[in-house]
């Protein structure tokens, strides 16, 4: 008797995940997958189950490894309350501001200076 294949809305069930997030894991290759025809998407069964394992495992280790650090809820576009970490501020120097303003305006402040220098020789004749 052929083994049974799970679909994609199948998988996505039994995943707690949406379809559109099955088809982005499977196109990363992080789910293995068959196509039957040319264009339908199956998945076996043991495969989902490692899987959904590994990824529990992985989270289990990453909560062991997660320091209690203070969190704010955001929503998601699934429409899912998510939990962030607040990622940390750090303090800039002035001379890092100023190299910053320079590296990131630089472009504009050489036009300026061009303009300027375009205007002055229009200008003085």
């Amino acid at each position: 008797m052929p083994e049974k294949l799970l679909s994609i809305k199948e998988v996505a069930e039994y995943l707690k995940i949406s379809e559109e997030e099955v088809q982005r894991l499977v196109d990363s290759g992080e789910i293995p997958a068959y196509r039957i025809g040319g264009t339908f998407l199956r998945f076996r069964k043991e495969q989902i189950d490692a899987v959904k394992e590994e990824v529990s495992t992985v989270e289990e280790e990453k909560k062991a490894l997660e320091p209690d650090s203070p969190r704010i809820p955001y929503e998601t576009k699934a429409g899912r309350i998510s939990q962030e970490p607040i990622a940390p501020q750090f303090d800039y120097t002035s001379v890092e501001k100023i190299k910053d303003f320079f590296y990131f305006y630089d472009f504009y402040i050489f036009s300026f200076i061009v303009i300027l220098l375009l205007l002055y020789l229009i200008f003085k004749s």
